[in-house]
């Protein structure tokens, strides 16, 4: 039981090393500083969605707006920094709260009417795709103030991008969150039994309602920083992108089934999803077979967790 436990743990960094090693061999441009640089910045869009699908799944759900919500927030924030005298921190903050509240409007629709949160979210970010192109009828948005493009395309001494700083910070408050906080034990709790949380005393349907209030303010900040780094709102700005984040939470041993999963993992899981998705770019792949792959990743995954649960269930019942 121990065993299964340590590779499940550990067989993210396993493959990232894998993956490292077999982009490296099969392209000399994979392992240059520049595209290293590339794939920490790829992957801070990536893996602050990844942050906010973990609070979510962790605690039971599962939210597949976050994606459409990105270009939403990009396209009202950027409409607000070309079309208002708001300062550009005012507009940012305005934009991300609205995520707030979409993912608050999500919470309490699943919360309080019981309906399926898969099918919540997916209505969700339908709404927010449809809304991000009725915004302009579907054109994007140009002539963003200069200063909005350090978040997306800035730099710290020269060589650290400020949106890897950004994604570090919110990888550090997430883990602070989910691992020493009572909110985070929670989040576990009602992931791992509803009904036992609830006859604990946690306050279930508050605490529902908030991992997807933390879902929404994080796509929004994602969002911003994707604006920047496009230096546009584009209304498709985020699209597929849940799917990312989804298939980095489980391929870093986060259970689909709730209640289970680490901020190393997750970590993990952003790297072997950045440098899969740059590698297969650098060699040339299509974009149709780098979506096959994908989906190959999510399937083996999610079916090697369910067999790891199942059988050591079975073991634990023994």
């Amino acid at each position: 039981m121990k065993a299964a436990r340590m590779v499940k743990e550990n067989v993210v960094w396993v493959m990232l090393v894998v993956l490292v090693i077999m982009f490296s061999l099969a392209t000399p441009n994979f392992a240059k500083p520049g595209n290293m640089i590339t794939i920490f910045r790829q992957i801070s869009n990536t893996g602050i969605l990844a942050i906010a699908m973990s609070f979510v799944v962790i605690s039971g759900g599962i939210d597949l707006s976050i994606g459409n919500m990105m270009g939403l927030c990009g396209m009202i924030t950027a409409m607000l920094l070309t079309q208002s005298p708001l300062p550009i921190a005012v507009s940012c903050i305005l934009g991300i709260l609205f995520c707030g509240v979409l993912g608050m409007i999500s919470g309490v629709l699943i919360t309080y009417t019981k309906m399926p949160a898969l099918i919540m979210t997916l209505g969700m970010s339908y709404v927010c795709l449809g809304w991000a192109f009725l915004t302009t009828g579907g054109f994007p948005i140009y002539g963003l103030p200069e200063q909005i493009k350090i978040l997306g395309q800035g730099y710290i001494f020269g060589w650290v991008p400020v949106c890897v700083l950004i994604l570090i910070a919110v990888i550090i408050i997430g883990a602070l969150i989910l691992n020493k906080t009572n909110y985070g034990r929670y989040v576990y709790a009602i992931g791992s039994n509803e009904e036992a949380a609830r006859l604990s005393g946690i306050n279930v349907k508050f605490m529902r309602v908030s991992v997807y209030v933390i879902a929404g303010i994080l796509s929004g900040l994602s969002g911003i920083l994707l604006m920047s780094r496009v230096n546009s709102g584009q209304p498709k700005n985020g699209n597929g992108m849940e799917m990312d984040a989804l298939i980095a939470c489980v391929v870093g041993g986060v259970s689909i089934a709730g209640g289970e999963g680490k901020a190393s993992g997750i970590v993990g899981g952003m790297f072997v999803m950045g440098v899969l998705a740059n590698g297969m770019a650098v060699m040339g792949m299509s974009d149709y077979t780098q979506t096959l792959v994908k989906g190959l990743v999510l399937i083996i995954v999610v079916a090697t967790d369910s067999f790891t649960r199942t059988y050591l269930s079975k073991r634990k019942s023994a």
